[in-house]
């Protein structure tokens, strides 16, 4: 209540890279340019059209999901995992041993995506939005990817990785 959208923007900014999309009755143009400026990543003045909204939503977080500017040491420690984000290479932790994985392109995007935050349950259209953009794939083949991922991470012994949660989707730390 004590701080404008600006402000808050400007705070989200200072503290890292959420994406902002920013819902407004602001709709003169210099609003528009001054909250992309800011660092909005999208800017949607009211009334709207709530099917826009969804699918701008989505544009944002495949473009977020892309951007590794949120882990500026390239890596990526949860559980087990250590993510190297710029090489591609993921190291698995089993009491003293450590494992190399390698990884198809979309299992290392599934991977990152739910690393990001793991405890969060990751419905298959958003795994499918954020890790296979450029395809026409449908949602159970989120599936088949998850299987082939589990089925690697099982082989170095992480069981239950990422955990499914039925009828919604994945989660990847219990």
């Amino acid at each position: 209540p004590k701080l404008d959208g600006w402000q808050v923007l400007s705070e989200l900014r200072r503290r890292g890279n959420t994406p902002v999309i920013m819902l407004t009755a602001l709709d003169q143009d210099v609003d528009k340019l001054t909250g992309l400026r800011v660092g909005a990543d999208d800017y949607v003045a009211k009334p709207f059209n709530p099917a826009e909204i969804v699918a701008r939503i989505q544009a944002v977080l495949r473009r977020s999901a892309r951007s590794v500017a949120e882990e500026p040491t390239g890596l990526i420690r949860q559980g087990p995992f250590e993510i190297d984000l710029r090489s591609h290479e993921v190291t698995v932790r089993n009491g003293e041993q450590a494992h190399a994985l390698n990884f198809t392109l979309t299992e290392f995007r599934l991977l990152v995506h739910m690393a990001r935050a793991p405890r969060q349950v990751h419905a298959r259209v958003d795994l499918l939005h954020a890790c296979l953009p450029e395809g026409d794939a449908q949602e159970r083949t989120v599936d088949s990817h998850v299987s082939k991922l589990r089925r690697k991470l099982e082989d170095v012994g992480v069981i239950g990785i990422p955990a499914t949660i039925r009828g919604v989707g994945y989660r990847f730390l219990d």
